[in-house]
């Protein structure tokens, strides 16, 4: 009775090996198919940003509003965008690009304008993965591209300053600011005039002086200076017989006058 316990026993055992067999094919074949769902739905999703990131690198709309002007020797580009811009990259003639960090929507950079006839391109990268590229032709073999030289020179008139703005081609005119004055402008008189001068008549005290002065070919050159008017002190001698009167004049007054005539001296105060 025993012994046919003992192989009824070994019969289940044998029969639940057979019966693992099928289950743990099932769980692999289970895990493969969860893990080619998985590579499918990523590939999915890297096409779909795929196809939104070049939908937004073909998008015209919003482009950023690009400025590119000459000031002397120097060309500012400037760009104004809704989008976060990422890199400002510039070239002149296809040679090495230069790259310009940006993170942010707005940019001014001043560039230096070569001495030969050249083709700025601007590339303006935007977070976004979109380009926008521009480009600009100058030709500026024989051009005066120097800015006026701009000189002030004190009167003897006490106050008054000579301004004086030449350049090696003909002036187009002369604009000043004192303090929180309004600007003024001078136009040149004479079409063939280089050089342009104006006296300019300062108050007492402290004065800020902005000088801005253009040629005809657009060059700008500005001057700031401050220049502090002190007044002058006159004196005056007035003989009437054997009388001598002497009169001294300032314009932030007179503390005391010493006066040695003949070895004697003489004084005043608070006159």
């Amino acid at each position: 009775m025993n012994q046919i316990l003992v192989i009824e026993d070994k019969k289940r055992k044998r029969n639940k090996k057979l019966n693992s067999g099928p289950i743990e094919i099932r769980s692999i074949t289970r895990f493969f198919a969860l893990a080619l769902m998985a590579f499918g739905l990523f590939f999915i999703g890297q096409g779909s940003y795929a196809m939104y990131r070049d939908s937004i690198v073909k998008n015209t709309n919003n482009l950023p509003t690009v400025s590119i002007s000459r000031v002397n020797d120097k060309v500012i580009v400037t760009v104004d965008s809704i989008n976060k811009i990422e890199n400002l990259k510039y070239s002149w003639n296809n040679a090495e690009e230069m790259v310009i960090p940006v993170d942010d929507t707005f940019i001014e950079e001043e560039i230096i304008l070569p001495v030969e006839n050249s083709i700025l391109k601007v590339v303006v990268e935007e977070e976004s993965g979109r380009n926008i590229s521009y480009s600009k032709e100058y030709n500026i073999e024989g051009l005066d591209i120097n800015e006026p030289i701009i000189t002030i020179a004190e009167e003897s008139t006490p106050g008054n300053i000579k301004i004086t703005a030449k350049d090696e081609t003909q002036m187009a005119y002369i604009t000043y600011k004192v303090n929180d004055e309004e600007e003024v402008k001078i136009d040149k008189s004479d079409m063939e005039d280089k050089t342009m001068n104006y006296i300019l008549k300062l108050q007492k005290g402290e004065n800020h002086i902005v000088i801005t002065a253009s040629d005809t070919l657009g060059n700008i050159a500005k001057l700031e200076k401050k220049i502090i008017v002190t007044g002058k002190t006159t004196i005056n001698f007035e003989l009437d017989k054997n009388n001598l009167t002497i009169r001294i004049k300032d314009p932030d007054g007179i503390k005391d006058i010493r006066v040695n005539l003949n070895g004697v001296n003489y004084s005043a105060k608070d006159l």
